[in-house]
């Protein structure tokens, strides 16, 4: 059998490659379910998240408070959006489910999980935070966001000097309260 050398600064890197951890050469994408994708009208969908529906496999959305963050969410992409627009809605807990990774995540392909990142540095998170998804700023911003420019950027000429050049990509992800 062969011996491995102790840890030290002089024999960091001789060690047997079989003795040292590596990421493997090959990184396989995360292991997640298939999304369900659905083409319905602003009505159909409104019904089927306040009723309910077996057909689909969506419950009924019981909270008050909830069904009215949904209903301006619908009402911001329907009547607000100047091009293509992703929301997400769901309770923190579930958005820490999805997000947080444990260390041992990245280097096993089987478990790792979807992960978030900023294309604009942060930009919209910032110029968003704590403010309702109701209010005139955050539909103001929505309806920028989602105006198509030929490069997906920020124009150069924007009022708001953090917001110039930056990329308009990217999706709103929001809790329910």
């Amino acid at each position: 059998s062969e011996s491995v050398p102790e840890t030290s600064a002089s024999h960091v890197g001789h060690r047997p490659c079989s003795a040292v951890a590596s990421i493997p050469e090959t990184l396989q994408s995360a292991q997640i379910p298939v999304a369900q994708i659905h083409a319905w009208s602003r009505e159909k969908m409104e019904a089927a998240l306040f009723c309910g529906t077996s057909h689909e496999h969506l419950p009924q959305i019981e909270c008050p408070r909830t069904q009215e963050t949904i209903s301006v969410a619908i009402a911001l992409i329907c009547e607000h959006a100047l091009g293509g627009a992703m929301v997400c809605i769901a309770d923190v807990e579930a958005f820490k489910q999805v997000f947080e990774c444990s260390p041992t995540d990245a280097l096993d392909g089987q478990h790792a999980r979807p992960t978030t990142r900023s294309s604009d540095e942060g930009y919209m998170t910032d110029r968003l935070r704590n403010i309702h998804i109701g209010d005139e700023r955050f539909v103001n911003a929505f309806r920028e966001f989602t105006t198509h420019s030929s490069n997906d950027r920020w124009p150069e000429d924007h009022p708001d000097s953090a917001a110039r050049g930056r990329p308009k990509d990217g999706a709103f992800l929001l809790s329910k309260s």
